[in-house]
């Protein structure tokens, strides 16, 4: 099992940053009657999340799992939470059946080199997914726990972002990496299926206005998320 360690990033707000074959964070997000998790870490690391939201004050039951897109590092403990605590599994009506039927994110990719790097992704890690069964959808513009749901696609064909307002952050998932103190769409090359539409969606998450910004890998970018986020553009984005 991974070294999980908590990290408050906001008063609502703790990701479980776990640390083994590669760095992911889960979020948990506080709400009136428990615990929003969201995205679930590899396979095998669900045992960790629990672990971290047990040792929240009550109360800490998690409620409800929201995977924000269908990387293994993403939904591998998804099932395993959603036994353990009976809580109900979203995601976005597009991600699903890369999620839960297992189809390869290769069918979305938009270059030849992503369509072989997701594809090598597709045998060697997310066939090792354990089953996750998907309860419910969620769009644009829902809201879920103090959470508003943003689209923000491209990392995958059907990413999506959330918004806590009380707490003006985002948990912008993978759209934006903050990886060994740099901005990137992504530490490992090839597993953006599209380009085009992941740099789309960074312009996107400059312009909801907040400038606190928490990735799923590497450090909250907290104070100067759209200064960053513009900087990054000016040098590498394309319009």
């Amino acid at each position: 099992m991974p070294v999980a360690k908590l990290r408050p990033i906001s008063s609502h707000v703790a990701a479980v940053d776990l640390h083994a074959q590669f760095q992911v964070a889960v979020f948990l997000v506080r709400h009136e009657h428990g615990l929003l998790a969201i995205d679930s870490g590899f396979p095998g690391w669900a045992y960790a999340v629990l672990t971290a939201a047990q040792s929240l004050p009550e109360p800490n039951q998690i409620t409800h799992v929201v995977l924000t897109h269908a990387h293994s590092d993403h939904i591998g403990g998804a099932g395993i939470l959603a036994r353990e605590t009976g809580a109900e599994v979203l995601c976005s009506e597009t991600e699903r059946p890369y999620i839960e039927d297992g189809r390869s994110l290769a069918k979305a990719a938009c270059s030849f080199g992503a369509k072989l790097s997701l594809t090598l992704n597709h045998w060697t890690q997310q066939r090792k997914v354990p089953p996750v069964r998907i309860t419910g959808h969620l769009a644009p513009g829902d809201e879920i726990g103090g959470l508003s749901v943003v689209d923000l696609p491209g990392h995958t064909p059907g990413q999506i972002a959330l918004v806590h307002g009380r707490d003006r952050l985002v948990l912008c998932a993978d759209a934006l990496f903050n990886v060994r103190g740099e901005l990137g769409y992504d530490p490992t090359p090839g597993v953006t299926a599209d380009l085009v539409a992941a740099e789309a969606s960074m312009r996107r998450l400059a312009d909801i206005g907040l400038d606190d910004v928490a990735p799923s890998h590497g450090p909250a970018l907290l104070g100067d998320a759209r200064e960053r986020i513009a900087a990054f553009l000016e040098r590498h984005g394309s319009a």
